[in-house]
């Protein structure tokens, strides 16, 4: 569900039907991907953010467990995503890691993956880290299907940041993305702000309340800011005492009284909250300590919802798609003769049990 104090659609449909609508050359458009908390449900995903601009570009900022399902549902080729960003290394956060790696493998992606995420305090909490050990743990899975897919699907160029400065990590096509520190619970993580063509989207990933982020979001036309739900709904709906509740919801995490402080402060086009869980009964005990120090236009963010802008309009709405997708194979020429490296070789004893034995791999010329 989500509320919204923008009551002009303009030209808008009422849903967002994926592959339907031509993104206007000064538009940008923003998806929710996912907008739960670490524990996982079927109504909401962990963190994720797509990112579509008029000039073609797509980013994806954080890609947490169950995001890639909702990736999918918007029939996007993978090979259309510029660069994937982590704002920090929890599970929910960076969970898909695999899924995007080798789910756009095989769904299609003829060139190499390219992943942004920050350094840490050591090397050990780095994002590099964690991605050249993904890699490691995963050469099973893709030394088994180099063979078969294009062996340029397995290939990460991996980008890592330095956490501690504000800086920018990518500037290309008109497109310039920055980093800030986040403070949250240690040091790495952080939040990240997208700007082009006079347009600004800043998202917090996780964060508790900062200097920081009012410094560098600012006056943006879009900002997604945490906030886990109320300290009461904690104890209540997870059955949390008192202090796991309020070390959860307010040190780790930004209360939603905590959060509007900060959206006070930056003023955007467009506030949205998210990865609290956003029900019936939740939401409006969520938006009524919000607006305890935050008037301005609120939207509580639900997987996903759907955010056009403009310079002159921003409209929020919901996605209509299908449960039943395939790939998007509208980007699969040249898949078939791309470059494939030997097929792995099965003991004999193993193939002496195949009941249809494979003497070779047989490729169509």
């Amino acid at each position: 569900m989500t509320f919204s104090t923008q009551s002009t659609r303009g030209n808008y449909p009422e849903h967002y039907y994926p592959n339907t609508e031509e993104l206007g050359e000064n538009e940008m458009r923003i998806v929710a991907l996912g907008t739960g908390r670490p524990f996982l449900r079927r109504s909401q995903a962990n963190a994720s953010w797509l990112i579509e601009l008029g000039n073609g570009d797509k980013f994806v900022f954080d890609y947490g467990f169950g995001s890639q399902m909702n990736f999918t549902a918007l029939e996007i080729p993978y090979g259309d995503v510029k660069a994937w960003f982590a704002t920090h290394l929890h599970t929910d956060h960076v969970g898909d890691f695999a899924q995007v790696w080798v789910g756009s493998w095989a769904g299609g992606r003829l060139k190499p993956l390219e992943m942004y995420g920050p350094s840490g305090p050591e090397e050990k909490y780095g994002f590099k880290h964690f991605a050249e050990k993904q890699k490691e743990a995963y050469v099973w899975d893709t030394d088994t299907r180099v063979g078969a897919l294009p062996a340029i699907g397995a290939e990460i160029n991996i980008h890592e940041f330095d956490y501690s400065k504000v800086h920018v990590v990518y500037d290309h096509n008109g497109v310039k993305i920055t980093s800030f520190p986040a403070v949250h619970l240690f040091d790495g993580p952080v939040s990240l702000k997208l700007e082009w063509n006079g347009l600004t989207f800043v998202y917090s990933g996780d964060t508790t309340p900062s200097q920081f982020f009012i410094d560098n979001a600012k006056g943006a036309d879009v900002v997604v800011h945490e906030t886990f739900n109320t300290i009461e709904q904690l104890m209540e709906r997870s059955g949390y005492d008192e202090r796991t509740a309020r070390a959860i919801g307010t040190h780790i995490h930004s209360a939603p009284e905590e959060a509007a402080v900060v959206l006070d402060a930056v003023d955007p086009r467009m506030a949205v909250i998210f990865h609290f869980f956003n029900d019936f009964d939740t939401a409006p005990e969520m938006e009524a300590k919000v607006r305890e120090h935050y008037q301005g236009p609120l939207t509580m963010s639900t997987d996903f919802m759907v955010i056009n802008i403009t310079k002159e309009d921003i409209i929020t709405r919901m996605a209509r798609f299908s449960d039943h997708v395939w790939p998007n194979k509208s980007k699969h020429e040249g898949f078939g003769k791309a470059e494939r490296k030997p097929m792995m070789q099965l003991s004999d004893w193993l193939k002496e049990a195949a009941l249809f034995p494979k003497t070779q791999f047989i490729r169509k010329k």
